[in-house]
């Protein structure tokens, strides 16, 4: 599914669309490395900015059931205790993903530097 343009967000663009269907067909899970199917977990929202740099639909993680539910259904602090930080899993995905020039520097740079 995907999700609609709002107020705080724009719609998804092709190359971010591309970048999830990755994820999604790479099924591996990026917290707890197990193989399967996976969830696109955003991991700050839709709509996160950070160093005025939109990368809400960037900042995509693929997590199984079971990783999604501990940052879902508990808390951020507990998956970050468990895992290590979103942005330093999403650097370890995006190490692999193969159209990154896709991507600005700048929006790459600003999910590296949020650290949680």
């Amino acid at each position: 599914m995907q999700r609609p343009a709002t107020r705080q967000s724009r719609g998804i663009n092709s190359a971010e669309k591309r970048h999830m269907s990755w994820i999604k067909d790479r099924m591996i899970c990026a917290a707890c490395k197990q193989y399967g199917p996976v969830i696109c977990h955003h991991a700050e929202g839709s709509a996160f900015k950070h160093q005025k740099v939109l990368v809400g639909h960037l900042f995509v993680l693929g997590l199984c059931q079971s990783c999604d539910d501990i940052v879902t259904h508990q808390s951020r602090r507990a998956f970050r205790d468990s895992f290590g930080a979103q942005s330093g899993l999403w650097v370890e995905q995006f190490a692999d993903y193969p159209a990154q020039d896709e991507f600005s520097p700048e929006e790459i740079e600003a999910i590296a530097a949020w650290q949680k």
